[in-house]
């Protein structure tokens, strides 16, 4: 008796620390469940706060989106490290707690200034492993904020908006698949490349980049 009583007494804690208490995940995610979706914001957010250089502050850049559609293109074995990972950061406060009282709850739980401290002592811990772990998670999380495509276009490296010629190939040769009368091109279409001036550094971005950061062309 004492014993189902001290599995119904654990199995209740587990739950209440991995799985309960969370916010409903932002829909869209095929991978990430609402505890690491969570986690991945409350990372983002003092990894990359706002008031910075970047337009787009760390919580405002959609990285569980990002993380869910890099773990479904993994292999399995890959996905699950990178799940290891998100989970070690989420209740690694058992063993490095907060700044604060309370400080071995949930990471997500915790206020701003303790996750700063967190991940503040972690990048430069006296152990290479406990660096190399918080180096994989900022690794994971800054391919997807600078990706992000407003800070894409603040960068100066978003694709530029750029109007196709047209080649002799065009005029000669249809689309693969196709017949010979779809050729839609005539002879007078053919772009001259010697009337192309040279590519503006500072030109008019894709359409898409333009409105995810429309302050910038």
């Amino acid at each position: 008796m004492l014993t189902a009583l001290l599995l119904i007494a654990f199995a209740f804690l587990v739950h209440r620390r991995f799985l309960s208490g969370y916010a409903p995940p932002p829909p869209g995610l095929a991978v990430l469940h609402r505890g690491e979706a969570t986690f991945i914001d409350a990372a983002a957010e003092v990894l990359f706060p706002g008031g910075g250089s970047l337009p787009v502050a760390g919580i405002e850049a959609q990285l569980p989106h990002y993380v869910d559609r890099h773990l479904a293109a993994l292999p399995r074995a890959q996905r699950f490290q990178i799940r290891a990972l998100l989970l070690l950061f989420e209740h690694g406060t058992l063993l490095f707690p907060g700044d604060e009282p309370g400080g071995r709850r949930r990471f997500s739980s915790l206020s701003a200034a303790a996750r700063v401290s967190i991940l503040a002592r972690l990048s430069k811990h006296p152990n290479r492993h406990a660096r190399l772990v918080f180096m994989a998670l900022r690794a994971v999380l800054t391919l997807g904020y600078l990706g992000h495509p407003g800070n894409l276009c603040a960068l100066g490296v978003a694709p530029f908006e750029i109007q196709p010629g047209v080649s002799d190939a065009e005029l000669l040769f249809p689309r693969i698949g196709g017949l010979v009368s779809s050729i839609r091109y005539e002879p007078e279409d053919r772009t001259d490349p010697a009337l192309l001036g040279p590519l503006d550094p500072h030109g008019p971005r894709h359409r898409a980049y333009a409105r995810a950061h429309p302050g910038r062309r």
